[in-house]
């Protein structure tokens, strides 16, 4: 005898299953992607703290240097932003992203490297940093060129701390 639910859709009661298993299985799929794919955004922004305060160290080891640290930067991040929330910005624009930033990391007082915009990294937490061995007069913002950060280092024989430029 002909069940009655197979007449309406044509199909068992297994092949429908079959379908949801494997619609559900898709979706898992792209779930695992992703979240991969938001910890490369994370792995990104530690290595980019990383290497920039290798650099810096490098830097401060020396007598004498002079050159451009250029880093590939997470996706969604425009601006890499250098200085304490507390200290005068170098134009408006950049006060408008530290106003912006200060909103989200007034409690990081110690920070000194801030990636705009801070929603957009992969948590709050590592949107900010605190670099070593710096010395960085005001509060400015560099914007990614390229997929790049490429910011100036400086120190002489005569200075004890690694200078960080804003050249523009």
């Amino acid at each position: 005898m002909n069940k009655r639910g197979q007449d309406v859709f044509g199909m068992s009661f297994g092949m429908i299953f079959g379908i949801i298993i494997i619609a559900a299985i898709i979706a898992v799929a792209f779930y695992v992607i992703a979240h991969f794919l938001n910890l490369q955004k994370c792995t990104d922004t530690s290595l980019l703290y990383n290497d920039l305060q290798n650099e810096v160290d490098k830097a401060w080891k020396s007598t004498n240097y002079q050159d451009t640290f250029s880093v590939k930067l997470p996706s969604g991040i425009d601006f890499v932003c250098f200085g304490f929330l507390n200290q005068s910005a170098s134009n408006l624009n950049d006060r408008e992203k530290q106003d912006s930033l200060d909103e989200e990391y007034s409690s990081r007082s110690k920070d000194n490297l801030f990636l705009y915009p801070a929603k957009k990294t992969c948590n709050l937490d590592l949107g900010a940093n605190k670099i070593n061995h710096v010395e960085i007069n005001g509060f400015f913002c560099v914007e990614k060129e390229n997929g790049k950060l490429d910011v100036k280092l400086s120190k002489s024989s005569s200075e004890a701390l690694v200078k960080i430029l804003n050249d523009k």
